[in-house]
This record gives structure tokens, C-alpha cells and sequence, in this order.
């Protein structure tokens, strides 16, 4: 079994991008399509109903595998078969966590009024979902990625993950990565303005971020999920039974990395 594994919430600005980084995660993969984006995504699909059928095999004619989440249940059937282990994906996208909160509600008190004691069910709801998907990456056969999209708000002058309620303060810290991704644009050697997606992947005082990953850039330009993993494990090794490694104290490693200007919303 190999430690190459990641959870990463990404959030933004509509239309930077998020949906076509987090398909970039290593395929075969499992798209659960809250905001009905995967229609726009150029690669091979194919279309599978978890409350209804076992999930699709992979067997070379598609990349992803797209679960149009209508309502939270879907996603809750979804996950059944995720943990069951009985599938053949490598990792799990969920775009976007903020759509999703919707449907929760939806499924907590219809669409009247919430009430106070529907804030507390509804908590608990997304807070066991969101958990549960990112402990995939652990495990006997864990996924190598779950990517969890969201929206952006500004809350204290500080531009984070768009959630009501609790949670919006808690979800940053729960992934191995929270990032902020947006849109630059440059000027190439040709003098030519071109758009460049990037990525924070760390502490900045106007963009929620941060990660656990040593030495991993501040900001990466054209990002993608196999890049991310790329970097978090540079040498990847199967892992050794802990009665197998005889004790060793490592030396201390010394990084310096200045910090970029901080980026500008689109």
C-alpha cells in the first residue's frame, strides 16, 4: 500500500476553473456533479446512477464517471459504494460542497425556513459527509485523491470556502490542502497577454489557505491534482509495517521560500 494519497478543498470565484482542475485527479474517477457542470468537461464520460446500479467498470472507454447529484441522497449512495471498496475508482470529486449544502437543507427542512434546531441537524450532516470523503484517502485500499470544490465569499475582509453556518469556519482545517484558486494574466516572451490559472496553497491574510504538505509551492501556476501529488510525494515508496523499521532520528531540513505578492480576486 502507498502513501500517495491527498484531500484538497479548492475554492474560488465562479467560472476560474475549479471543476476542470479538480478533473485532473488521477482516473478512472468519480465526478458527483452538484451544479451540472460536467456537461462543459472535455474528456471521456460515462454516466452511472448509485442508487440504482453498481458502478460502471472500468474498462478503458471513459475517465470519468459522472453522478448527477439531484438530491443529497444520491451523494450518500454514492459514498456507500465509495466505502464499500467495491469500485474501480482511483478518486472522487465533489463539485462543489456549496451546492451540496443546499440539497442537505433541502433534505432538513424542505424549502421552508430554517429553523434552529434544523442549523444543528444540518451540521451534522455535512460535517459526517465531508469527513467521511476525505478518511478515503486512508484506509486498506485508499483513494489517491478527493477534491472538494466550493465557492467564494468574503467574510471579514478574508475570501473563504461559501458554507452557512459552523461548518464554514471548521471545513478549512479538516484536508491535507485548502486552496484558493484564480486567474492571472501575463505577459509571455512574445509580449502576448495570456490567462494563467493558479493556485495558493498557503497562508495569505486575504485568501482562506493553508496545507500539511512540506516544501509544497506557495502558488502554482496551471495547476493540476496529479501535479499536487507529484509534489507532496516526490519519491513515493510502498509503506513498510512499522515492526519491519528500525528506529532512526532524521535531521532537521531547512526550506526558505520568499512569499509571493498576494494574488487579485477575478
Amino acid at each position: 500500500m502507498s502513501d500517495r494519497s491527498l484531500s484538497v478543498l479548492t475554492h474560488g470565484h465562479s467560472k476560474v476553473g475549479k471543476t476542470t482542475f479538480a478533473n485532473t485527479a488521477p482516473y478512472p474517477r468519480l465526478l458527483l456533479d452538484v451544479e451540472a457542470a460536467s456537461r462543459f468537461l472535455q474528456c471521456k464520460k460515462v454516466y452511472w446512477d448509485p442508487t440504482a446500479d453498481a458502478p460502471p467498470v472500468a474498462d478503458g472507454s471513459w475517465e470519468t464517471c459522472v453522478v448527477r447529484v439531484t438530491d443529497f441522497n444520491a451523494a450518500l449512495k454514492a459514498y456507500e459504494w465509495l466505502k464499500s471498496g467495491r469500485h474501480p475508482f482511483k478518486s472522487v470529486i465533489l463539485d462543489s460542497i456549496s451546492e451540496l449544502q443546499a440539497k442537505a437543507q433541502e433534505l432538513v427542512a424542505g424549502r421552508n425556513q430554517m429553523k434552529t434546531q434544523d442549523w444543528g441537524a444540518l451540521l451534522s450532516k455535512m460535517a459526517f459527509f465531508c469527513r467521511d470523503l476525505r478518511d478515503l484517502t486512508t484506509g486498506a485500499n485508499p483513494l489517491e485523491a478527493v477534491i472538494i470544490t466550493a465557492m467564494s465569499r468574503e467574510v471579514d475582509g478574508v475570501l473563504k470556502p461559501y458554507l452557512q453556518g459552523q461548518i464554514a469556519s471548521q471545513i478549512p482545517y479538516w484536508f491535507d490542502v485548502t486552496s484558493y484558486i484564480f486567474i492571472d494574466q501575463i505577459q509571455n516572451e512574445a509580449g502576448e497577454w495570456v490567462t494563467v490559472r493558479k493556485l495558493l496553497t498557503d497562508k495569505n491574510p486575504q485568501f482562506e489557505a493553508g496545507n500539511r504538505v512540506p516544501g509544497l509551492p506557495i502558488i502554482i501556476d496551471n495547476p493540476s491534482v496529479v501535479g499536487l501529488l507529484d509534489l507532496a510525494f516526490p519519491h513515493t515508496v510502498e509503506a513498510i509495517p512499522a515492526a519491519e523499521v528500525a528506529p532512526a532520528i532524521a535531521a532537521p531540513v531547512e526550506t526558505t521560500q520568499a512569499l509571493p505578492a498576494a494574488p487579485v480576486a477575478e
